[in-house]
């Protein structure tokens, strides 16, 4: 989540601040806002447009409010009208930027569902993807790029550290270890698109061609299928089938020479879950790596990212692991915010390149 300051109030401070899900698969930030008719649940309650006295409606040719409507890939909806609004950024350094006719959409019939945190604070979502009304796109001094380090966050963590969302020249340059790929837009939408070339376990490469993750050109869209995109907005890795297929045989094979293992079904969505005989944690669980193109290194995925750890609810002394990525249901595969954690992620948009490097992202300044 980003914390963003909307509006102008007579208060102090003089706007209200509001918790944003990052997502760099969309373009158009949004948020809820007061006299909605389909809600969610949310701390604090729904922007009142109508108190601040910056907001103002987007209006079309014919003096109409600007519609917007965004389905995302998990089926959950959002529809509203396009505004413009002051917004307000704090930054580590206890200074504010203050971005003036910011463009975001307001929040009138939001079809998602947020019950499972109590006490949400999520408001809505910050758009990153390609596209002038990117969130990146509209603060000038990015020049473009923008950076994130999503902290580890699981059973043995006790708080989720504060982390900082970086533009332009505040980014820290690192070189060593740093490792970089190429980005691109594909069909004009605002996903990132990586060039996935393969998967290890271990450091042990598994077949599988990297014509699973090619893009494919279909002429009944006049477009592509398939591919794969970066993307902070969904929580698991979603693999394309051929390759899910091999990366679960891998682990298996893997798997199989432990004993003290039995292959279980948890009822959490995730296909492949052992219990232990043991608590271990993230102890004797191996490494992932995606391949992508122009990176000798790779994507190297932590066992803290490529596995969730849980207690047993019944019986919180038994501990059981799953595999935390899904098949895809489409022919697309997604790099999921759950495998990018402890990863420093820059995205220079303008020079169309992705770099990245482990980094500890509990100390990130």
């Amino acid at each position: 989540m980003v914390k963003v300051g909307f509006g102008t109030f007579k208060s102090n401070p003089p706007f209200k601040e509001y918790h944003l899900d990052l997502d760099t698969g969309s373009t158009l930030t949004w948020m809820q806002c007061e006299g909605c008719t389909k809600c969610f649940d949310q701390t604090p309650n729904p922007f009142p447009k109508n108190n601040s006295t910056s907001f103002h409606l987007v209006l079309d040719e014919n003096k109409k409010p600007c519609p917007y409507s965004i389905t995302y890939g998990d089926g959950t909806k959002t529809s509203g009208v396009v505004a413009r609004e002051t917004i307000h950024l704090n930054s580590n350094i206890n200074t504010n930027k203050m971005v003036r006719d910011f463009v975001f959409g307001c929040g009138m019939v939001n079809n998602l569902d947020y019950s499972e945190h109590k006490n949400n604070r999520v408001a809505g979502i910050m758009g990153l993807g390609w596209g002038k009304n990117s969130f990146v796109n509209q603060i000038k001094e990015s020049k473009g790029i923008f950076s994130y380090c999503l902290p580890i966050f699981n059973l043995f963590t006790k708080s989720s550290p504060r982390t900082y969302l970086r533009f332009g020249d505040d980014i820290l340059s690192q070189t060593r270890n740093a490792t970089t790929t190429k980005i691109s837009k594909v069909n004009g939408n605002g996903a990132y698109y990586i060039n996935m070339q393969g998967i290890s376990i271990d450091k042990k490469r598994l077949n599988i061609s990297k014509d699973v993750f090619a893009l494919k050109f279909d002429a009944k869209i006049n477009g592509y299928r398939g591919g794969c995109i970066i993307d902070s907005g969904t929580p698991y890795s979603r693999i394309v089938g051929p390759a899910y297929e091999k990366l679960i045989q891998g682990l298996e094979s893997y798997f199989s020479k432990d004993k003290n293992l039995k292959r279980v079904r948890t009822g959490n969505g995730l296909d492949l879950c052992y219990v232990r005989g043991k608590a271990e944690g993230f102890r004797n669980l191996p490494e992932v790596t995606f391949h992508l193109q122009g990176s000798k290194l790779g994507f190297v995925v932590k066992p803290e990212g490529v596995f969730e750890v849980a207690k047993k609810p019944s019986n919180k002394s038994i501990e059981y692991f799953c595999l935390a990525m899904m098949r895809s249901k489409t022919q697309r595969s997604t790099l999921g915010a759950q495998q990018q954690m402890n990863q420093r992620i820059v995205y220079d948009t303008w020079k169309k390149k992705l770099v990245f490097h482990p980094e500890d992202c509990s100390k990130n300044p």
